[in-house]
């Protein structure tokens, strides 16, 4: 059975749940919440529904990926909760640096080299005390924001560590985390070393213009299928939206709906090409892959009005006539209904594009 890519938005709200065995229970999101009616946290817990549930073995040798999912639901509930003492948490940073330091530590125990390779670079570092000559220090060496992030968390943790050491510390890393980039860039080089600096500018741009509303859902399907290497660079994008939805505990309501919203579409996204790879196994045609269905999925949902006859050339040039084509009309109109509602321009457009589909069919089964 194949689950829809994006639940009705009549259901009820309902927890973020991580990808988990039928046996584990549910994070819960929080405690009834007291704030304005339609408050940008309340229209984006509602945006994000219950998304995940539908994207069940995208990852699933990815344990981080469930505890992604998690802490967006904690996250949610914590944002809930400032606001409701109303604390303004803009100068706390001491969540976001707990957080930097408990990675540190387990890229320390998993991928010692990595933390290894940053000292390697700026040797004497820990004989520079004030805050400007170790920030400094750190960019004359070519430290970019995430890899400052990292190394400064990683010393942080280091046993016996003097007060006046862990203060300066804190203050330097919170100089990092003030650039906008940052969590991109340390997931970046945590996924790819410093080799992937060349193709950061690539997630840069659709992590800071992700959330433009001026562009549909499929526009920016398109843009994800044209990544290469795109499931280890939208894991980074996904990792960074997570860790700053975690994170930031003092973030604006609005800035919350854009992380929320960022990270729907990776997922959403994810779960489309998840099917459409199940779509090109099952059918077995030579030449035609998981990229080649999601490539004809997108033409075709970016037409304002689809034809049986237009349906049938388009199969003509890419299915053998030794091949079923009753059955890869079928399946392409399964992808057509799993699709979420952004991906069209109404309902009667998802409508018309599956009788076509149902027409073509028919006209397939006269002629066997």
């Amino acid at each position: 059975m194949i689950n829809k890519i994006e639940p009705a938005t009549s259901r009820p709200q309902a927890a973020v749940q991580s990808p988990a065995p039928p046996q584990a229970k549910a994070r819960p999101l929080a405690a009834t919440q007291i704030m304005p009616a339609q408050s940008a946290l309340d229209l984006a817990q509602s945006e994000l529904g219950t998304d995940a549930l539908a994207f069940d073995g995208i990852f699933p040798a990815e344990e981080g990926y469930a505890e992604t999912l998690e802490n967006i639901g904690f996250a949610l509930g914590s944002q809930a909760r400032d606001r409701m003492r109303g604390q303004s948490a803009s100068a706390d940073r001491a969540r976001p640096r707990s957080m930097l330091q408990r990675l540190a530590k387990q890229v320390s125990t998993v991928a010692s080299g990595q933390l290894e390779e940053l000292r390697q670079r700026i040797p004497g570092i820990e004989a520079v005390e004030e805050v400007d000559d170790l920030l400094n220090s750190l960019r004359q060496h070519q430290f970019d924001a995430g890899e400052m992030a990292l190394l400064l968390a990683a010393m942080l943790g280091e046993d016996g560590l003097p007060a006046v050491r862990r203060r300066r510390l804190e203050a330097a890393l919170d100089q990092v985390m003030d650039d906008e980039d940052w969590a991109l860039q340390l997931f970046s080089h945590l996924e790819f070393g410093a080799v992937g600096k060349s193709g950061l500018a690539e997630l840069r741009r659709l992590y800071q213009r992700a959330a433009s509303r001026q562009s549909g859902l499929v526009y920016w399907f398109g843009q994800f299928r044209r990544m290469n290497d795109r499931q280890r660079k939208l894991k980074t994008l996904i990792r960074a939206l997570a860790f700053e939805l975690s994170a930031e505990g003092g973030a604006t309501d609005i800035r919350l709906a854009t992380v929320i919203t960022d990270l729907k579409r990776v997922l959403q996204f994810l779960g489309m090409e998840d099917h459409c790879q199940r779509v090109a196994q099952a059918l077995a045609i030579p030449e035609l892959d998981g990229n080649r269905v999601i490539e004809e999925l997108l033409e075709i949902i970016q037409q304002s009005w689809v034809y049986p006859d237009w349906l049938s050339s388009r199969a003509d040039d890419l299915v053998p006539e030794a091949y079923s084509r009753h059955g890869y009309a079928r399946r392409m109109g399964e992808l057509v209904k799993l699709l979420p509602d952004d991906c069209f321009e109404d309902i009667d457009q998802r409508e018309t594009i599956l009788t076509a589909f149902l027409e073509y069919q028919e006209r397939l089964a006269d002629e066997e």
